[in-house]
């Protein structure tokens, strides 16, 4: 059996199609083998969109896989429609990696809540996320792009579908401490933020204590952090940079990280008036709709 497999590329995501050659009765026994290795995320949206939404989560998803990568395995993906999500389609899919739904739908009232995202799948070799779904609040769209937020809001949503979330690193023991004072106490994370936050007297990195969510809150200390993309803060101009900082946290969590991809990033000490006061608020943008699913990989890595 001759297999020829074509591959489509579009702005650092990844699809496949398989077309098989000669394939008789006699194959039919025979199991298919593992699809290659095909990017990161693939997007597909539950909900109309606008074109600015989707060129958003273009450009974020695309700036995501330049910075990690990880063969997560392929995932037999099974589940009834609305199980995760109002607007979940129906699957009954052999799946790679991670797929993330992206809907435009009301979430609260205007000014509220401008998104926020839910992990419907987790894999049970990695606890990294299978399948999610960030959901944008339509009565604000308008008004965070008018602001120029719209490229921050969805990048740091998109951190927490990848598995910047309590889902993902409490089981693997990369967080510790109390309400008043959480902390991520992943390697690679701890080395990037003693690079670019050398002032601060903690030897671990310090995660939202302003919650009451304590190892919960799936966000960066905005005290300490100001303007990063993984803090729970935004406002007009902000740049929420991706520090090297979260990308060691991925690292920490098991990806494979180009940290070439970071943006320039210093954790500058938040007196004297040097900090830009934060409008709106990303804090909690990270829900448990449904309790996720776990689901084991098919084939071995």
């Amino acid at each position: 059996m001759l297999m020829k497999r074509i591959f489509i590329r579009h702005l650092g995501l990844f699809a496949s199609t398989a077309v098989c050659l000669g394939c008789g009765a006699d194959q039919a026994s025979a199991p298919p083998p593992p699809p290659p290795f095909s990017g990161q995320i693939e997007i597909r949206y539950a909900s109309d969109i606008t074109p600015a939404l989707q060129n958003a989560v273009t450009i974020a998803a695309a700036k995501w896989t330049r910075a990690l990568s990880k063969n997560m395995g392929d995932f037999q993906l099974t589940s009834s429609a609305n199980e995760c999500f109002v607007g979940e389609p129906a699957l009954n899919e052999t799946h790679h990696n991670l797929l993330l739904f992206v809907s435009l739908l009301q979430v609260d009232h205007h000014g509220g809540a401008l998104a926020y995202t839910a992990i419907c799948k987790l894999s049970t070799r990695d606890t990294l996320p299978i399948v999610s779904h960030i959901r944008v609040d339509r009565e604000d769209l308008d008004s965070v792009m008018a602001r120029g937020e719209l490229q921050g809001v969805i990048m740091h949503e998109m951190g927490h579908a990848l598995g910047f979330n309590p889902l993902s690193y409490l089981p693997k023991e990369l967080a510790e401490g109390t309400s008043d004072d959480p902390v991520f106490i992943g390697a690679l994370a701890r080395s990037e933020f003693s690079k670019h936050g050398a002032w601060y007297t903690g030897t671990t990195v310090p995660l939202e204590n302003a919650s009451n969510l304590g190892l919960r809150d799936p966000h960066w200390r905005f005290s300490v952090f100001g303007d990063e993309l993984m803090s729970p803060a935004i406002g007009r101009g902000f740049k929420s940079p991706l520090s090297t900082i979260t990308l060691g946290a991925f690292q920490d969590l098991g990806y494979t990280v180009d940290f070439s991809v970071a943006d320039p990033y210093e954790v500058v000490p938040f007196f004297g008036g040097n900090r830009v006061v934060p409008e709106r608020t990303l804090s909690n943008d990270f829900v448990r709709e449904t309790p996720p699913t776990f689901v084991t990989p098919q084939f071995s890595r």
